[in-house]
């Protein structure tokens, strides 16, 4: 399987050292296609294909699944990051997506949810650990061989937060309690400390993703106004 970089990645801040890095550990655990040839000059990385299928959304509202892809996320965080690759932070990335908008076009929108996002990150303590995370965790990037779960696209992994990480699964799919509860039960981890954490990430990822949706828009990518607006709608709310 052959994946080539898009133009605009570096303005959306990928990795690719962390990348080829992070894919190659969780590989290695049987968590991601091993990789057969990787460039970071060329940027395109080629992995040996996984058969199976991509879950859609309406998989990921069904608790038994859940709870493997909570399983999924508990072996990946089992494992120390490989040395040297820089942690991630959700909300620092989103405050670079939000000063690269308004340096190309500002907003007094983009400036309200920066400022909010400012006193956000103020208040949030830094993690108790840093662990293995890939940090893009859509249904999109499963793939479900029936045994085993892989994930792909690592090109935003990296050593961060596992809160950070679990929220990134949560906000891209909505989920209710119901469905938290079913990923935590997977996840085999759970407290009033854990479920605080992930409340206060949830409105940082949803200002990564808006953020992230729009400088991709002005790097030419499709882009999906009726999301955004809901987005926007989240986070000035």
């Amino acid at each position: 399987m052959l994946r080539l970089a898009g133009a605009a990645t570096p303005m959306l801040g990928a990795d690719r050292a962390s990348e080829f890095a992070m894919q190659g550990v969780a590989a290695a655990a049987g968590l991601a296609p091993e990789i057969v040839l990787a460039d970071s000059a060329q940027g395109f990385v080629v992995t040996r294909h996984v058969s199976g299928r991509v879950p859609d959304r309406s998989d990921m509202r069904h608790p038994p699944f859940l709870e493997r892809v909570g399983t999924w996320i508990a072996r990946l965080h089992a494992m120390a990051p490989p040395s040297g690759l820089p942690a991630v932070d959700f909300a620092a990335r989103a405050a670079g997506y939000l000063e690269i908008l308004q340096l190309r076009k500002p907003q007094l929108l983009v400036a309200d949810i920066a400022g909010e996002l400012t006193r956000r990150r103020m208040a949030l303590a830094p993690p108790a650990n840093v662990v293995a995370c890939h940090h893009d965790l859509h249904h999109r990037n499963f793939v479900d061989s029936g045994e085993s779960l892989f994930v792909i696209d690592w090109e935003y992994a990296g050593p961060g937060d596992p809160a950070a990480d679990l929220a990134s699964c949560i906000g891209y799919h909505e989920f209710g309690p119901n469905e938290i509860d079913a990923l935590l039960a997977g996840y085999r981890q759970d407290s009033v400390a854990l479920r605080a954490r992930l409340e206060a990430l949830d409105w940082i990822f949803n200002c990564l993703w808006f953020g992230w949706n729009a400088v991709a828009a002005l790097a030419g990518l499709e882009s999906n106004p009726e999301l955004q607006h809901r987005l926007a709608a989240r986070l000035t709310g």
